[in-house]
């Protein structure tokens, strides 16, 4: 008798407007968006797209290279041709990154170390021993 497990495609589907993407589910993908995303979102959040050109040229480099983590390589391009406003693109990113962290969670891939070892020491939480007298 044989075993048959079906295999499912290892992947996220990600729809910004009409463009499609997916977002790889495999432990490399992972691991570089947990590593880079906060780094690129801290960056971001000093820069102020409307301030002054050279401010923009910053943030559409940092926006590249956060949609090219999550989406691939020239994802950004696509998007912002779609929508040519730094200001919604920025939106879109933060709300694809929290969503891609939350569908993670949900999929079984929590957060960080101390979360799965929270959840260990949850799981296997002993009883307080009682004393005789």
């Amino acid at each position: 008798m044989a075993i048959k497990i079906q295999t499912e495609k290892p992947v996220i589907p990600i729809e910004i407007g009409e463009l499609n993407f997916e977002f790889p589910v495999d432990d490399e993908a992972i691991k570089k968006f947990r590593d880079q995303i906060p780094k690129l979102k801290e960056e971001l959040e000093k820069l102020a797209p409307e301030n002054n050109e050279e401010d923009q040229e910053l943030v559409k480099e940092a926006l590249s290279k956060g949609y090219d983590v999550i989406l691939g390589e020239g994802s950004f391009d696509k998007i912002y041709k779609v929508t040519p406003s730094l200001v919604y693109c920025m939106h879109y990113y933060s709300q694809l990154a929290e969503g891609l962290e939350d569908e993670l969670k949900e999929r079984g891939f929590s957060g960080s170390t101390q979360e799965k070892a929270q959840k260990y020491l949850q799981q296997n939480k002993k009883q307080p021993v009682k004393k005789k007298k």
